[in-house]
């Protein structure tokens, strides 16, 4: 009787010890899943900073997460509107007036407009900014141009950091478009903008690459300023003239090169004698075709004397059909073929870029 009660309390016994196992054993696995679950949730955290190198060969501490963003010139500003327009917490002033006043162009859709509209608008780096209005808004993080001379000064004024991107040549936009994209958190778009971006200067690269210097055509681009000033080397303008074919006769003229509008003498312009002229608008081209000391230059005895495309100027995000344009005009002025080529390329452009379609009658626009 004894010995069968033994086994019994053994066999009782035995069980509970199972029970208690198995219990402590789940208890740990659940503790373990609980912990590497947590473990996912941090890893897929956005860290509280990280480390940006900006356009400037600066390096530069934001936030894991951007959630607001400004930017001190239009370049940046009308990208931050394709990759992240909700988090845009304002709109520089020459944007505002490309885009936005009532004499602008119209490149964006009527909706995008009543939305810009509404955001306030801040100075630009080279017209004056207001450090206090800057801290008002309280951006995460402010965008301004490698040109900018008051980047570190800026920075330190309202403690907030300061990304530098560029627009000195097309290349550079490709990759304003790509660090912009990383900052905001929408590589993907940035990434379909700039490809499309490096794919058309690559084309142009390969068609223009083949044609020797000395065959290439004198070309004198008119500064925005003056007739009687031109873009230096280090700047969009020189870029696009490089890359359609042209020969810029300004390339070795002293000045700052990433001026946009550096003085010269009619004497210079006579010594160049350049084949081709590209004009900003209409009342300079007029203004060229009417002067008695122009009219010895060769682009006017030629009728070479362009006004370029508003809707595809040579600066700003319209730069890269710019360049399709000028190439149009060096080497298939009257082409019917090559007309219908930069029609595609604007419609294209502005579907992608402006999420818009493009009127015929914008294609063929001047400035006036």
């Amino acid at each position: 009787m004894f010995s069968q009660n033994k086994n019994t309390f053994k066999l009782i016994a035995l069980g509970l010890i199972m029970v208690l196992t198995l219990a402590l054993v789940g208890g740990c696995s659940k503790a373990a899943g609980d912990k590497s679950e947590q473990a996912m949730q941090q890893k897929n955290e956005p860290p509280a900073q990280v480390n940006i190198q900006d356009m400037a060969g600066r390096t530069v501490a934001i936030p894991g997460e951007v959630k607001s963003i400004l930017a001190l010139h239009p370049i940046p500003t009308y990208m931050l509107w394709q990759l992240a327009p909700d988090k845009m917490v304002s709109k520089d002033k020459v944007f505002d007036g490309r885009y936005l006043a009532a004499e602008s162009v119209k490149a964006y859709p009527d909706t995008e407009i009543d939305k810009l509209k509404k955001l306030p608008v801040t100075g630009v780096f080279f017209k004056g900014t207001s450090p206090e209005q800057i801290l008002q808004l309280n951006p995460d993080v402010i965008i301004t141009l490698t040109k900018d001379p008051q980047i570190d000064k800026l920075a330190g004024q309202v403690n907030l950091p300061v990304i530098a991107v560029s627009k000195d040549t097309l290349a550079d936009y490709e990759e304003s478009m790509r660090l912009l994209g990383k900052i905001v958190g929408n590589e993907a778009q940035a990434n379909k903008l700039a490809d499309w971006w490096r794919d058309n200067i690559r084309t142009m690269s390969q068609e223009t690459g083949k044609i020797p210097q000395d065959e290439k055509p004198r070309v004198y681009f008119t500064g925005a300023s003056d007739i009687l000033t031109t873009p230096g080397e280090s700047t969009i303008m020189a870029s696009i003239l490089k890359l359609a074919g042209g020969n810029n006769v300004a390339t070795e003229l002293s000045g700052k090169p990433t001026d946009e509008s550096i003085p010269l003498s009619m004497e210079q312009i006579l010594k160049w004698d350049p084949q081709v002229i590209i004009t900003w608008k209409q009342t300079t081209k007029d203004q060229i075709m009417n002067g008695a000391e122009w009219k010895n230059v060769s682009a006017v005895k030629n009728g070479r004397v362009y006004v370029q495309p508003r809707y595809a100027n040579m600066d700003g995000i319209t730069a890269l059909v710019g360049m399709i344009w000028a190439h149009g005009k060096l080497y298939h002025d009257n082409d019917a073929n090559y007309d219908k080529l930069f029609e595609d390329k604007m419609i294209e452009f502005y579907s992608l870029f402006h999420n818009n379609l493009i009127k015929p009658e914008q294609i063929v626009e001047v400035a006036e």
